[in-house]
């Protein structure tokens, strides 16, 4: 689906440049092998694009025409412009010249690859899960239901959290808040977190973001070894209240 935007800024001599969608915040990229039309972009243009996004995860422009009707696509416009001074090329029409060399089309990559070493991740996920799981079920028995509930619900909901807002980064619409993403994990919700961005690819190479989910997991980890080893003590202590 084509969203609205105008060009923010375009390097011509490099090809590429950035789009500032009509909705949104972030710039997406583009490349000039993306743009069909009649002409290059300048900066300033109104433009309709089809975002997706890379192997690394990153918004880019897969398509893009310029707005206000349709027009015939010169291929032309996409390879590198001739430097001001460069000689002409020679009359193509002689028995001597040399074939036009055309420039390579660029092959699209897919945006949804598979998740890099998989069983190391596996690993790394199922040894997170286990103090979790074994305290759940030690509450359980003891007839506390609601925290394996808890768990398995907000592991839920914010798998859908970070799937909504993987298609809203794609379709330049309303994005899910970071500090509401970290709410439901915080409550619970990590494991499913941690399984949505490795399967969505989302929000995996934003430093920030990283740092308070990982902050997010150690202190999960912290409280069920604080309630399985000491009951608890130093939870009551620092809170003054038992949660189990």
């Amino acid at each position: 689906m084509e969203v609205r935007g105008s060009i923010k800024s375009w390097n011509d001599d490099k090809g590429f440049g950035f789009i500032q969608p009509l909705q949104g915040k972030e710039p997406i990229f583009v490349h000039i092998s993306a743009v069909r039309g009649d002409r290059r972009p300048v900066a300033g243009d109104p433009v309709m694009y089809v975002a997706s996004l890379d192997p690394q995860g990153r918004m880019r422009a897969e398509h893009m025409r310029h707005a206000g009707g349709l027009a015939i696509d010169r291929p032309a416009i996409r390879r590198k412009p001739r430097a001001q001074g460069q000689s002409k090329p020679r009359d193509v029409s002689g028995p001597a010249s040399k074939p036009v060399r055309r420039a390579k089309p660029v092959k699209r990559q897919h945006s949804h690859s598979a998740i890099q070493h998989l069983g190391l991740k596996l690993l790394i996920f199922v040894a997170l899960c286990c103090l979790p799981i074994y305290g759940a079920l030690q509450a359980l028995k003891a007839g506390n239901i609601w925290l394996i509930s808890a768990y398995t619900m907000l592991s839920l909901v914010s798998f859908y959290q970070y799937w909504s807002d993987k298609n809203s980064a794609q379709k330049g619409r309303w994005r899910t808040p970071e500090n509401v993403l970290h709410a439901v994990e915080l409550c619970g919700g990590w494991p499913g977190a941690l399984v949505a961005q490795q399967v969505f690819r989302h929000k995996t190479r934003k430093l920030s973001f990283q740092l308070v989910f990982w902050i997010i997991i150690a202190i999960h980890q912290a409280f069920w070894l604080d309630y399985l080893l000491y009951d608890g003590v130093y939870l009551r202590s620092l809170v003054g209240i038992s949660f189990i």
